[in-house]
């Protein structure tokens, strides 16, 4: 994904795991413990938190959709290497696959990217 909204919402309900100190990513597992990774853009780490604002901490219970970093866009679109978004599932192995359900734009907090089948 590429973000054009200020406000990275979390994929799905569940807790925060880890957030990294320099806010360019976190990780979230679920009720049913997948665990998801959202990555803000590529190398960003090298921005040393510049342009990323935590709105939660580690160990917040998250709903779908809810805020949980804040973005400078125009900072990072000027500074990072790109910021498309990888969201993935770090233990797929855990799970039988999953199925993709967004094409194209998506709408942070309505769209699902995808949906994980459980063995």
């Amino acid at each position: 994904m590429k973000p054009t909204d200020k406000t990275v919402v979390s994929p799905a309900a569940g807790t925060i795991v880890k957030i990294f100190n320099t806010n360019h990513a976190f990780c979230l597992e679920t009720e049913k413990g997948a665990e998801i990774v959202v990555h803000m853009g590529i190398d960003t780490v090298a921005l040393n938190g510049q342009g990323f604002k935590r709105l939660v901490e580690e160990g917040a219970e998250v709903t779908a959709g809810q805020p949980v970093l804040e973005l400078d866009l125009d900072f990072l679109n000027a500074n990072a290497r790109s910021m498309i978004s990888p969201v993935v599932c770090s233990n797929i192995d855990d799970f039988s696959g999953l199925v993709i359900k967004a094409d194209g734009h998506v709408v942070a907090g309505q769209t699902p990217l995808y949906e994980i089948k459980s063995k």
